[in-house]
């Protein structure tokens, strides 16, 4: 069959990368035409991977997202007296990995169907709470249209009447879910690769975008060899399946011919680190049996150095005992600002430096010539501040995480030469005593230092305000190779170092994970439970019974919005969106609803006006709910701070 594919892809780097030429060279194995087109101005990097396999090469705006740019290929950049020469089209967008099966059998396949239109998942019939009414459709991403509708009038006007649109949501409603139905009224006879029916129920609101929530299964049972990229992470707490995308990502390792690195090349450069660890669980738990392996730690060829930053005198015991249980095998130092803690270690006979304390970047960047590094730190752990067995335990989250005995020690190195894109590895958080949840605190302060960082540097990896990093640490696995990139840091970097690692790793191609043994693992497994049982308790006595994850944190945040708006006589609620409709009904005393100046904004909203910042008065008299996304609150609260407003609630 003649067959015409046109390719689109987006990048916000403008930078074309290695899984688009895979499935570029599958296509061109059954498309006697393939043209790409690219919805940005410009490539910046990666130009050769299409040369080699795309006829044609298309720039333009990204104006009217996926389908604006497949408007422009086929009423302008290629034309419909071109187009007409084909008997199929073929139209696909960058927003999944794969395939991991040869496209040929797939067209094979789908063309003894006889069918006029397919493409490669459907989503059934639901409701959607922000798209109301969604019918079975076939999902966008991959389209391939036939010679009788190809040839049709109705296809070449459905293109040529489209408008470019502004939004993703209005681009989903007018184009994804119309497409399927509207062909299909015209008695247009369509299908899909992938078997989703089985998942597919009578009742419409248990229906779901099946190849989100279910990875691993539609590639290993359901006849869809391809990963969607464009829902990674999978941020969700309705349903637990993000089990799917680590069991996927390891079927197609082992049970494909696909090369997975394909795949954490793209995710590394694109995602933000805190979410691709929580997506793929990148938390490995060792065993710390010592007969795991027989010596395999001595036997090994690497270059491995334990570093240790020593601050406190009563350290050394505990410190000299574990280097002794792990039976090291490689190089060990001790590094100190106070030549008076390095006496005990010089004693038992380690190496030792005194360092001083704006010394430290250089002094890890010099230890790049090692393959691993292991970076710890002491503890206090007198009872001269408080009691010892919190510093001890301290302690103990560190090292027993970190460099427990032989075997464990042997499982971290297995790690990283298994998994060549493992770049760094830390302990868990505490999570007792003032160490509770003190992860959860986020940047404290630190974004813009950190960002300024990150931009002065020139480090290529993701950073946003509600994004904090999974691990704030001095103490942790690394490759030598990125601690050569600290080199490019300067002095004034160190104070927020802590924060830097998982972008420096990222910066260098790899991503990172936290590391536990088995044993520390399963009593950190009894207490989160024991604290979450309590939480739960507590929330019920004071803000009321809740079945769900989801309903608890909705029962916390309208019992702390009720206390906020109990506050004031006069409320405003800025935003005038879906989630300011949503709230509205639970926040009394509304005097009006507001929208940035320049915004586009209806006149009203649950029957109270809309009004621009500018045209409030009073506004420091009341009491503002913000109803926006985090990252519309973050452009919001600096206007409200020039209005010397500081006291508002975020929704």
């Amino acid at each position: 069959m003649k067959r015409l594919c046109v390719y689109l892809t987006y990048d916000e780097q403008k930078k074309i990368d290695s899984y688009i030429g895979y499935m570029l060279k599958e296509l061109k194995t059954c498309a006697s035409h393939v043209a790409v087109v690219c919805n940005e101005t410009e490539i910046a990097a990666g130009r050769e991977i299409l040369t080699e396999y795309a006829d044609d090469i298309f720039c333009r705006e990204n104006k009217g997202i996926d389908a604006g740019g497949f408007k422009d290929a086929l009423c302008s950049f290629i034309g419909w007296d071109q187009v007409l020469q084909y008997e199929e089209l073929v139209l696909v967008n960058d927003s999944f990995f794969g395939p991991f099966v040869p496209m040929r059998t797939i067209f094979s396949e789908m063309e003894n169907r006889g069918l006029d239109f397919w493409g490669l998942s459907k989503h059934g019939e639901t409701v959607n709470d922000h798209l109301g009414y969604v019918p079975e459709h076939i999902q966008s991403f991959f389209l391939a249209i036939g010679p009788r509708m190809l040839h049709s009038k109705e296809f070449q006007l459905y293109w040529e009447n489209m408008p470019y649109y502004t939004t993703l949501v209005e681009a989903v409603q007018k184009y994804e879910l119309r497409f399927t139905n509207y062909f299909a009224s015209l008695g247009y006879r369509y299908g899909v690769l992938a078997d989703t029916q089985v998942n597919d129920s009578a009742n419409c609101e248990n229906n779901y975008s099946q190849y989100v929530f279910l990875s691993f299964e539609m590639i290993q049972k359901r006849h869809f060899p391809f990963l969607k990229r464009q829902h990674i992470p999978l941020n969700t707490l309705h349903w637990q399946t993000q089990e799917n995308l680590r069991l996927a990502l390891d079927y197609i390792d082992k049970e494909t011919n696909y090369e997975v690195d394909l795949i954490w090349q793209n995710l590394i450069r694109t995602f933000h680190m805190t979410d691709l660890q929580r997506s793929f669980h990148l938390q490995y738990i060792l065993s710390s049996k010592q007969d795991r392996s027989e010596q395999k730690f001595s036997k090994i060829a690497e270059r491995i150095l334990l570093a240790v930053f020593v601050s406190y005198e009563n350290s050394a015991d505990e410190i000299s005992e574990y280097v002794q249980l792990s039976g090291f095998k490689g190089s060990v130092c001790i590094f100190s600002e106070r030549r008076e803690c390095l006496i005990k270690y010089r004693q038992h006979g380690f190496h030792c430096r005194t360092v001083k304390s704006d010394e430290r970047i250089p002094v890890l960047a010099e230890l790049g010539d090692y393959d691993y590094v292991c970076v710890l730190q002491d503890a206090d752990l007198t009872s001269d501040k408080r009691p010892s067995c919190i510093g001890k335990s301290y302690f103990y989250n560190l090292w027993e995480n970190l460099i427990k005995n032989e075997a464990h020690v042997s499982g971290i190195l297995d790690c990283f030469r298994r998994e060549k894109r493992l770049g760094f590895l830390t302990s868990p958080s505490p999570i007792f005593e003032k160490y509770f949840v003190s992860d959860e605190k986020g940047w404290e302060e630190n974004y813009e230092m950190v960002r300024q960082t990150i931009h002065k540097r020139s480090l290529n990896c993701r950073i946003a305000k509600n994004k904090a990093p999974f691990c704030v640490t001095d103490h942790f696995w690394i490759r030598g190779n990125i601690l050569k990139t600290l080199f490019r840091l300067e002095k004034e970097d160190d104070e927020v170092l802590p924060y830097l690692w998982t972008y420096l790793a990222q910066d260098a191609g790899y991503y990172s994970g936290i590391v536990e043994s088995a044993d520390y693992a399963s009593m950190n497994e009894v207490n989160m439970q024991y604290y979450l049982q309590r939480l739960g308790r507590q929330v019920r006595k004071q803000c009321g019974d809740f079945q769900t994850f989801s309903e608890m944190e909705e029962e916390i945040r309208l019992s702390a919005l009720s206390a906020y708006c109990g506050k004031y006589s006069k409320i405003l609620v800025y935003g005038a969106g879906e989630m300011a409709a949503r709230y509205g009904s639970f926040i009394p005393g509304i005097e009006a609803y507001v929208v940035s100046d320049g915004q586009p904004k209806p006149d009203s909203l649950n029957e109270k006006p809309v009004k621009y910042l500018s045209e409030v008065s009073g506004i420091r008299d009341c009491g503002i709910v913000l109803c926006l996304d985090e990252k519309y609150q973050e452009k919001v609260i600096p206007l409200l701070k020039k209005c010397k407003i500081e006291h508002y609630f975020c929704m």
